[in-house]
């Protein structure tokens, strides 16, 4: 082994000095190199080296190497590791050497050479050493990275510049240890980063380990007496920029953990900062550094040890920064990241529910939360193409309030942009300042500003001393040149319009670029602004305009005094010169101006001049602005006060503030005026002021002038009368309800501060109002309420100052305030949803309005409850964002209360009220025991319940999204976890609840109904059973039917709180609210408002039954004689005449199938007779050679022989009596190995109706003499159809006679059509009501219970879980039968489909969960069994939760079924086997809008119309089709089509006579059970209130479209 090593190594010398890259650094070729190491020995040369069983040294490898050394070149003064040292920094800094000559550089390299093969050596054959190697990306880590290509570039700069040789060299030549910080650094940065990717986390392996691998290079570059701990960024930099790896170079270079805005930063950057974190140098007694690896709280502790001068801000500062350090490795630690790192991975965090977490738990969710969201953001914000989809969908967006989201996170995260991604960010913002929208044109500009002035503020280094910034440090200032530009004088082709709101802002982006800046930046970016002052004569009035209004806010600690008296200047000639609005402009400027200029400025001069010459009587805004700031500079301005306090001064400007052709700066200036008077003392006219701001807030086109209205309606509010304050109130009020935003969308700020000063009641008047408006169909109604209800909140803490209220009446306001804004975040609406994000984030915890302390109360408020409905809701990617940019200020104020305060204090109740219901729907009579049980001082926690199955419910997802509305706004109230099972009759289950609620007093709330009634309470009690729980009873006098009733409770062992409910509310049921429903009325009254609109959106509880229909025994009944007597024959006969009216012809030799009704008055339906033959007794079954040899010539083993089918003239019902024999005569057969069927009837005769009957059953005509027909069927492999429209459709249009002939006329049309596509081979139609009857009385057989319901019921020990779509809606008599809601769901390119949970059903573990609650052994029922898709997926979630099967029913079982049940163990039994199948189709889920398949991540356009997939034609070309014909498909297609509009035509007759309206998509579920609609993408939409017939026809024309493709 050591003799194979040593050749290896030599070999591996010999391979690297010959390396072309090698030569090319010594500026030799081959010869040379020969000439110099071709005679060398490399075997005895590293003799003294091998075996290597220890780490070389340097120093021994260069003993090794000296004598090869030696004849290179003499040593170094320095000696050769020290100049090899210095070579190796060179190569990675450049610097100068005119010490050494080019032969010992040479000599140096070779020495790097052979180190670098020697350490290589080394690794493979010493174990790892995170201290000493690197453990880089593998090739498949790499397939993954985004960085792929840059990283290998960086491997091989790592190997090319000597790097690793170059640390190694540092340990031996310096006092440092580098290399074992940034080996231990990458450690710990791969060793988590690979456990998290594992686990599911963001993270970029590529980047993290180039970054990691690189980011203490710049400590080489440092030089002597530079700062090595602030500079090394610098030089880090540099290293990665200069080698085009800007990508890793971006990561490596930002570490430093205390400059970085944490939360702002990418998993690879955060990993990189951890890492660096952690591991810490020390020294040893001689000097000499060690590498230690910290955990995170005693890096944090080492590191304030070696601080200077740490003040209390610098103490606050690294707190902060450790505290969310802490929460990242939280965060990693939940994904199964070991941070010990003492195994490869952990095992992930399992999350608690958030109802049940504790306090301290609800804090520590929402800051993983919150990290979570900023994780994930900051992935899609990172990566180019990423956010260039970002970027390109926010350029697309129309609506306002989604922009704004778009630009608000923009604003939170822009800071660790790259430069490219900042230029494409505000060229876009540029575009938004065209918008109508002035709020979104206003952050717009100041993102602008921001974003110039910190244009490379995130990754801003300290440069060393005489380095001068590199040319692209111009680029911000370059950029603010062009964006000025474009500012003051946009493109000639916008409109006047566009060009004035463009100008407008330009004073936005000034004012926040300046105010934003660093000082040494201050003076270029205003020198370029004040560029554009130096002419005003040259200057157009429109931009002189923006020009005066630009710098009318500028912070003037940035404005030097010559700068000062250039705007005076232009200001003076201005006022000179200009119109109006330029000289209300400049006379704007001059006040802003004194009150900076010193009183002894010679501007001050300059500017009373220019104003005692200026003419503006012509305006009395003009007017007021001349007074004021004459009077300011010390004119005499009595005249001009005479004119403004002049009554018909007010009239004027409130008539021209209204006109539309008034400049806006004059209506803002009117505003000041109109203010100015009421502070001076006009009373008179207090009222029509207040009224004219308010409308102005309301329909004022311009921004500037609506803000400055609310502000000065606010200022006036203290001197209104309480009656007028509560008139404008009610007006502002008002124009919220119209929902048109423009009007009110300005509104809510001012509204929501003046309603603080009405009087207590007023004020709660108001609130009843926002509640009220809650409830409107109208989001932007909601929206505006929702900011309205902000607004108070954010403001409220000076309510108590204005009047007297005692504090318990003030903090229950609070709670109202912050529960109404609990509604907006629970509700369905997703655009409700963000605004009341943004409140809570922006307005609340973000607000500096709002107190330090107020905001902790505030927070232990809404905790819980804003993390369950964050949690509870679905995920869309803008409210993804919205969720960020709002938990994003929620979690600086929890770090900030962490280390200013410390734990929040939380208080919550020590008892629990556990309350499950079926709650369909929750109402207010449920609202109203929950409010009476809380405010007994107990926290109550609502089960949706699952245990009632004899109940038709809606969707447990839909009713606990009910649930979540109606207690939104009540704290203290949660729901139960709904994949915590809780069935009262299960002793288990309840002591899993006591478990839930350990420590704490429980209690069970139920109604006295159930006492009385529940089977639970009729057992004798057991340990743990329900009796011994405490409970509380609400009474009520009657129970669901109307009957009185009276409950024994004595049986209940714990203790007993007994309540009623008024009157009013126990009226309250659910009966009476679907009957409303129904009618379309109003239950506002019934249920919590918010609720009615989104059950009436979504079309829930129309035409839907209570409970579950009972399946009844049917009275077909199907029997089979093989060998009937002559008096059977004879009865049968006579039973069954043939077409002519004679006898039925029964030949002896003939088995006999029968059908019969077993009704009040029994009959045969039909009569099929038949025989096997075999090709032996061919010619005895035909009695004619040539028949028998037409049909040898077409099948092969057992023929099943069809002689006859008989059937009574009247059948009565809707009985295809012909198609129910053939399906069960050739089921049968199949079942019993015949391979083909022959129809040859002994009658001489064969109607019509017969022979159209077989060949849709696929039958095919043999040509013969024989005047009888001959036909044949292949059935070896059949295509199965489930006949079963009929189950899918509502009563009464599932009995309506005309909908049924449509029906019937559908499924022949499709046996027709399926006969095309599988030409000679058997069509086997099923019917699903036999399949149900006959499915029904084998679960009955196999419970042991009558098939017919019993009085009073008897339930068998077994329960009936359908998993498929059969059964839906259904239940079987006297057993317990509970679906398990399964879906079948397509991805959206259909090549692959997974079996999920029903939309608006529990996960799959949650329903199982629930069914092994029943403690029953199962029954499963499906339809179908062959492939095995739906019991595959579920089998294994059926053994983990331990349900025990007894066996599975179904209605088709195929031998591959048969095969998949017996190699899982699982007894399997049927209603019909067929060994071979070659496809099968549910006749529903290939009619669109009355079935399909749904299609994963597609959202539906309709309510309640789920986006599906019907596998045909124009929606899809499924594999298995191509083994038929494109004509037959097309023609299949079509027929699925027509057939599905024929039978919605027909839906859409009835519906419309029965209900006199039309039945349109938003009502398809009032006929269908479970509607869906062909998913046409996310870029169309379907109209609700178009019939689905109308969209099949525009289907049927496309499918036309494509008839010469395919036919």
């Amino acid at each position: 082994m050591d003799k194979q090593t040593d050749r290896s190594l030599s070999l591996w010398m010999e391979d690297a000095f010959r390396d072309k890259m090698f030569l090319r650094k010594l500026g030799m070729n081959r010869t040379d190199l020969s000439r110099l190491f071709g005679e060398v020995n490399w075997s005895a040369q590293l003799s003294s080296l091998e075996p290597i069983r220890r780490r070389i040294s340097c120093a021994e490898a260069l003993e090794t190497f000296r004598p090869l050394l030696d004849g290179l070149a003499p040593e170094p003064e320095e000696g050769w590791l020290r100049y090899a040292y210095q070579v190796a920094t060179s190569l990675l800094y450049p610097a100068a050497d005119t010490r050494h000559t080019s032969a010992q550089w040479d000599g140096a390299l070779c020495f790097l050479q052979f180190l670098q093969v020697l350490f290589a050596a080394e690794r493979r054959a010493l174990p790892f050493d995170p201290w000493l190697d690197f453990a880089f990306c593998t090739d498949a880590e790499l397939a993954e990275s985004g960085v792929g290509a840059e990283y290998r570039q960086f491997i091989k700069r790592f190997r090319n510049e000597y790097i690793y040789e170059l640390l190694r060299l540092g340990r031996e030549v310096t006092p440092f240890r580098t290399l074992e910080h940034i080996a231990g650094v990458h450690h710990v940065a791969m060793t988590v980063s690979r456990a998290f990717r594992a686990g599911g986390g963001l993270i970029d392996l590529g980047l993290i380990s180039g970054a990691a691998a690189g980011h203490d290079l710049g400590k080489f570059g440092c030089k002597p007496g530079e700062r090595v701990p602030y500079l090394h960024y610098y030089y880090t930099d540099q290293w990665f920029t200069q080698r085009g790896l800007t990508a890793l170079g971006r990561i490596a270079a930002n570490h430093s953990v205390w400059d970085l805005e944490i939360e702002n930063l990418s998993s690879e950057s955060l990993v990189l900062v951890y890492a660096d974190f952690r591991v810490k140098q020390s020294r040893d007694e001689s000097g000499q550094e060690i590498a230690h690896l910290y955990s995170l709280q005693e890096a944090f502790d080492v590191i304030l040890s070696k601080l200077d001068n740490v003040n209390s801000a610098k103490q606050r500062r690294y707190r902060y920064v450790y505290e969310k350090l802490q929460d990242f490795e939280e965060y990693m630690v939940s994904f199964g990241v070991d941070t010990t790192l003492a195994s490869p991975r952990g095992t992930p965090r399992s999350r608690q529910d958030v109802a049940l977490m504790t306090p301290d738990q609800v804090v520590s969710a929402i800051r993983h939360t919150a990290v979570d969201h900023n994780i994930r953001l900051m992935h899609r914000l990172g990566r180019e193409q990423l956010f260039a989809n970002i970027l390109e969908a926010a350029r697309s967006e129309k609506q306002g309030e989604r922009l704004r989201a778009y630009v608000s996170i923009f604003e939170e995260y822009f800071t660790y942009w790259s430069p490219a991604q900042k230029e494409q960010t505000l060229d876009f913002l540029y575009e938004l300042l065209m918008l109508p929208d002035g709020d979104i044109r206003r952050q717009s500009a100041a993102l602008i500003g921001r974003i110039l002035a910190g244009f490379y503020s995130g990754y801003q280094k300290e440069l060393p001393a005489g380095i001068s910034p590199g040319p692209e440090a111009d680029r911000p200032f370059l950029l603010w040149a062009e964006y000025l530009q474009k500012l003051i004088h946009p493109d000639r082709r916008l409109t006047p319009r566009q060009t004035s709101m463009i100008r407008y802002q330009a004073k936005t982006v000034a004012d926040a670029l300046l105010e934003e800046c660093s000082d040494a930046d201050a003076p270029r970016f205003a020198a370029e602004l004040f560029r554009h002052y130096h002419n005003p004569a040259s200057v157009e009035p429109d931009a002189a305009f923006a020009l005066l209004d630009t710098v009318l806010n500028l912070p003037m600690n940035r404005v030097s005094p010559a700068d000062q008296t250039l705007l005076v200047e232009f200001a003076t000639w201005w006022l000179e010169y200009g119109e109006a609005s330029q000289k209300a402009a400049a006379l704007r400027l001059f006040r802003y101006l004194l009150t900076v200029l010193s009183p002894d400025a010679p501007e001050r001069q300059t500017m009373a001049e220019a104003v005692e010459s200026a003419d503006c009587v012509i305006s009395t805004p003009l007017l007021f602005l001349q007074a004021q700031v004459g009077e300011q500079l010390g004119l005499d301005v009595s005249a001009h006060r005479a004119l403004l306090d002049h009554p018909d001064a007010i009239s004027t400007v409130f008539l021209d503030n209204l006109k539309t052709a008034t400049p806006w700066v004059l209506k803002a200036v009117g505003v000041e005026y109109l203010l100015d008077q009421v502070e001076q003392g006009n009373r008179a006219n207090v009222l029509h002021i207040a009224t004219h701001f308010s409308n102005l807030i309301k329909v004022s086109e311009n921004v500037v002038v609506r803000r400055m209205a609310g502000a000065s309606l606010l200022s006036i509010a203290p001197v209104l009368t309480p009656d007028r304050r509560n008139e404008i109130a009610v007006e502002l009020s008002k124009a919220l309800e119209t929902g048109q935003s423009e009007i009110s969308k300005y509104i809510p700020e001012y509204l929501g501060r003046f309603a603080l000063w009405l009087t207590p009641r007023e004020l709660d008047e108001v609130l009843d109002q926002m509640h009220f408006l809650l409830s409107s169909a109208n989001s932007n109604v909601v929206a505006a309420a929702l900011s309205t209800v902000g607004s108070m909140l954010e403001y409220y803490a000076v309510y108590g100052g204005r009047f007297d209220e005692d504090e318990a009446t003030l903090c229950a306001r609070r709670k109202r305030m912050a529960g109404l804004l609990l509604k907006g975040l629970a509700s369905y609406r997703e655009s409700v949803r963000q605004e009341a994000l943004r409140i809570l984030g922006e307005g609340l915890f973000a607000s500096s309005a709002l107190a330090y302390e107020d905001k902790a109360e505030l927070f232990t408020l809404l905790a819980k409850k804003v993390l369950f409905f964050i949690n509870e809701q679905p995920e869309k990617e803008l409210t993804f964002f919205y969720t960020a940019a709002s938990l994003s200020h929620v979690y600086r104020f929890i770090i900030t209360h962490h280390i200013e305060s410390g734990p929040f204090r939380f208080s919550a109740p020590d008892r629990v009220a556990f309350f499950p219901g079926t709650f369909d729907p929750f109402s207010l009579s449920h609202k109203g025991i929950v409010q009476e049980i809380r405010d007994l001082g107990f926290e109550v926690y609502l089960a949706v319940d699952e245990f009632s199955w004899s109940k038709k419910a809606q969707p447990s997802l839909v009713r606990r999204q009910i649930v979540s509305m109606s207690v939104a706004d009540e704290f203290n109230v949660y729901l139960f976890p709904h994949d915590i099972p809780v069935n009262l009759a299960t002793p288990s289950d309840l002591d899993r609840l006591r478990e839930v609620f350990a420590g704490r007093e429980l209690y069970l709330t139920v109604g006295s109904d159930v006492v009385a009634n529940a089977s639970s309470y009729k057992v004798p009690p057991q340990d743990g059973s329900v009796h011994f729980l405490n409970h509380i009873v609400f009474r009520r006098s009657s129970d669901a039917s109307g009957q009185e009733m009276e409950a024994d409770l004595s049986c209940i062992r714990g203790k007993v709180l007994q309540l009623r409910l008024p009157t009013h509310l126990e009226d309250i049921s659910s009966t009476r609210i679907r009957e409303n429903i129904d009618y379309g009325r109003d239950i506002s009254n019934l249920i919590d408002p918010a609720v009615q609109d989104f059950i009436y959106r979504n079309s829930l509880y129309l035409r839907e039954p209570q409970y579950k229909q009972i399946i009844r025994a049917s009275f077909l009944d199907f029997s089979y004689l093989e060998h009937p007597s002559e008096e059977q024959r004879s009865a049968l006969a006579d039973a069954v005449p043939d077409s002519r009216g004679r006898p039925a012809e029964i030949d002896p030799r003939d088995s006999v199938c029968v059908l019969r009704e077993n009704g009040p008055r029994p009959r045969v339906l039909g009569v099929l007779t038949m025989r096997t033959v075999n090709s032996g007794g061919l010619f005895e079954a035909f009695g004619s050679e040539h028949l028998a040899n037409a049909v040898r010539n077409r099948t092969s083993g057992h023929i099943q022989l069809l002689t006859g089918l008989y059937m009574a003239r009247s059948p009565g019902g809707n009985y295809d009596v012909g198609q129910l024999l053939l399906t069960e005569a050739l089921s049968r057969a199949m079942r019993d190995d015949s391979a083909y069927a022959v129809w040859y009837s002994i009658a001489p005769i064969t109607s019509m109706q017969t022979l159209d009957l077989l060949q849709r059953q696929g039958f095919v005509r043999v040509e013969s003499e024989d005047s009888r027909p001959l036909l044949v069927v292949d059935m070896r492999f059949p295509a199965v159809l489930l006949q079963n429209i009929p189950t899918t459709l509502k009563e009464p249009f599932s009995s309506d006679q005309r909908v049924l002939d449509a029906v019937k006329e559908a499924h022949q049309q499709l046996q027709r059509a399926l006969c095309g596509m599988y030409p000679g081979t058997l069509v086997l139609s099923l019917n699903a009501e036999v399949i149900y009857h006959r499915l029904m009385r084998k679960i009955t057989e196999l419970n042991g219970v009558p098939a017919e319901p019993t009085k009073p019921r008897v339930l068998g020990p077994k329960m009936c879980v359908p998993f498929g779509k059969i059964l839906r809606g259904n239940a079987i008599p006297n057993t317990v039968t509970k679906t398990l809601h399964t879906d079948k769901v397509f991805a959206p390119d259909l090549r692959s489909f997974s079996i999920r949970a029903y939309p608006g059903y529990s996960p799959l573990e949650s329903q199982i969960r629930t069914i092994r609650s029943f403690r029953r052994p199962v029954i499963l029922v499906d339809d179908l069994l062959h492939s095995g898709n739906r019991i595959n997926a579920l089998d294994p979630l059926f053994r983990q939760e331990g349900l025990e099967i007894d066996q599975v029913l179904v209605g088709l079982l195929s031998g591959r079924g048969r095969d998949l049940m017996s190699a899982k163990g699982r007894a399997v039994d049927s209603v019909y086997f067929i060994p071979n199948m070659r496809a099968w189709f549910v006749e529903s889920t290939m009619y669109p809008f009355i079935g399909g398949d749904t299609v994963g991540d597609a959202e539906p356009s309709v309510p309640g119309l789920t986006p599906a997939v019907n596998l045909i034609l124009p929606y899809a070309f499924p594999r298995f089709y191509k083994e038929c014909g494109r004509a037959a498909v097309f023609a299949f297609s079509r027929i699925c089509i027509e057939n599905s509009r024929n039978i919605l035509l027909a839906l859409e007759r009835a519906y419309r006579e029965r209900y006199a309206r039309n039945l349109t998509l938003s009502r398809l579920s009032e006929a269908v059970i479970l509607p869906l609609s062909p998913d046409k993408g996310a870029c169309l939409s379907y109209d609700p209130n178009l019939p689905a017939s109308a969209c099949l026809e525009n289907d049927l024309k496309m499918l036309l479209r494509m008839r010469d493709v395919l036919e």
